[in-house]
């Protein structure tokens, strides 16, 4: 997949982010001065994008492609503030941890400008209160961003539960990715989606 925009480039943009909010301490300035950075960030590399569709009409499956290595960049950005200013916690139990993972078509790493950025926090037990406050302050930033943000917040074993009854949730499962956060517990749903869920309903799912 192609990486994100040279703004987005993994060893200057983290940086640049926290440069601009070195000093914030109120956590709705840190949000704003997060969304403020990231939305002129976007709006340059989309235009970058939308002007290099243009000349070569025929990238599209270059430029899906981009925009949503564009949306993993803004993601992470935002989840690295929400753990490193908004709510940092520098001694996690095992019960906190925190998957952030793309469902669906974002999942396939395949977006049009406007695609719905559906999203699964993934956490390997119960939901604790550390990580509501990450989902519900990234959230926030995300639909500061006008982003059109599909989400859940669920265990590894909801998430099998959920989807034994509900194709669509299992739709949205087959091709999922993990974003960022903890790669153990996304490992963990990976390794048990096909013998827990989709080995037994394979007929019923073609079906449907």
């Amino acid at each position: 997949m192609p990486g994100a925009h040279p703004l987005f480039d993994g060893a200057t943009f983290l940086p640049r982010l926290d440069a601009a909010l070195a000093g914030l301490a109120d956590p709705r300035d840190i949000r704003a001065a997060t969304v403020e950075f990231l939305s002129r960030a976007r709006a340059e590399a989309m235009a970058d994008l939308v002007a290099g569709l243009a000349s070569h009409p025929r990238a599209g499956r270059e430029t899906v492609r981009a925009i949503a290595a564009l949306t993993d960049a803004l993601v992470r950005a935002i989840h690295h503030v929400a753990t490193s200013r908004l709510h940092p916690n520098l001694s996690p139990t095992e019960a906190e941890r925190l998957a952030v993972v793309a469902v669906g078509g974002y999942g396939r790493a395949e977006m049009a400008p406007h695609s719905d950025v559906d999203i699964l926090f993934l956490t390997p037990w119960k939901i604790t209160g550390w990580i509501e406050s990450i989902v519900e302050s990234m959230l926030y930033m995300l639909w500061d961003l006008k982003l059109k943000v599909g989400h859940a917040t669920r265990s590894v074993d909801d998430c099998l539960r959920l989807a034994g009854a509900d194709m669509t949730i299992r739709t949205s499962l087959l091709e999922h990715r993990l974003i960022c956060g903890d790669a153990v517990t996304a490992a963990s749903l990976r390794d048990r989606l096909w013998p827990e869920l989709f080995e037994r309903s394979v007929t019923q799912f073609i079906e449907a």
